[in-house]
């Protein structure tokens, strides 16, 4: 037997560890074509992707303050994990946290997936997301 061999036999077990973790609960869209509503707003369609458990977390304790003209503008590094099976995200794809137990505070939070995730052997897919603000 091989360590590769140990390693694939682990796998459902670490992918089950790291979903353990997963408290929250999301939504996710992604953004089709453009539709006017009868007051003549317009707005992209929605089609949804993934209902389900996930995590939000930053990942850096400090953010970056870039100036871009006469604004400064605030970016923090987070990340949002889903399970592996969760589905292929995009550039763009809406994720919406619809529950968050152990802090409400991130529920109702927006945010935009800013890098998709790929990795061989990932136990929870570990996307790079920026948070949608009026």
């Amino acid at each position: 037997m091989t360590l590769a061999d140990d390693v694939r036999a682990a796998f459902p077990v670490f992918r089950e560890q790291a979903e353990s973790l997963m408290l929250d609960t999301c939504t996710v869209h992604r953004p089709g074509d453009l539709v006017t509503d009868a007051d003549g707003n317009v707005t992209p369609s929605l089609t949804l992707l993934y209902t389900g458990p996930c995590k939000i977390q930053q990942t850096l304790a400090q953010s970056s303050n870039p100036e871009a003209g006469a604004h400064q503008y605030t970016v923090q590094d987070t990340r949002w994990d889903t399970p592996v099976a969760a589905g292929v995200f995009a550039v763009d794809d809406v994720v919406t946290i619809t529950e968050a137990i152990l802090d409400p505070q991130l529920t109702g939070r927006v945010y935009r997936v800013t890098e998709p995730f790929h990795k061989t052997g990932a136990t929870a897919q570990r996307t790079r997301v920026s948070e949608v603000t009026a």
